[in-house]
């Protein structure tokens, strides 16, 4: 008897909670997205017009020179320091410099970079550093073979 009782027990309140339970509302009164479509086209050129705006700054940098004497390549870096504790846009411009110089002194910079809040840092610090990426640090230098210290043991 008790063999009975608790599997009906386990059926009768099943179907009491699924005839308790709310009714599943659907999500869209209609499926007509094109307001929403139009609401994102705007928001997108919105956004996009700002970025546009900073590629006036790489006008600035094509008449930029590298450093050529020991002062200006400390004074740069200590620029680019500087920059990269400013606002977004500084931060965008210090890391497009260290990529147009090129230099293996900008790299912690560029690693710095790439934790950066900003996408389009972030983006121009990867693209800045692909170029060494896979290059050795310095190329290793050619040495003669040294003779063991006991040659006569092993002739």
């Amino acid at each position: 008897m008790q063999n009975v009782l608790l599997p009906g027990a386990v059926v009768l309140l099943t179907v009491v909670l699924w005839l308790r339970r709310k009714p599943v509302k659907p999500m869209l009164s209609s499926t007509d997205a094109s307001g929403i479509a139009q609401l994102n086209r705007a928001q997108l050129e919105l956004v996009i017009e700002p970025a546009s705006d900073g590629d006036s700054a790489d006008g600035s940098l094509e008449s930029w020179t590298a450093p050529t004497s020991e002062l200006e390549h400390l004074a740069l870096q200590r620029r680019l320091k500087a920059d990269m504790e400013a606002g977004p846009e500084e931060r965008l411009r210090a890391v497009r410099l260290a990529a147009r110089w090129g230099h293996r002194s900008a790299l912690p910079l560029l690693r710095q970079a790439l934790r950066d809040s900003d996408a389009r840092v972030v983006e121009e610090a990867a693209a800045a550093i692909a170029p060494f990426r896979g290059a050795p640090a310095a190329a290793p230098t050619l040495q003669a073979a040294r003779l063991p210290r006991n040659v006569s043991r092993m002739r």
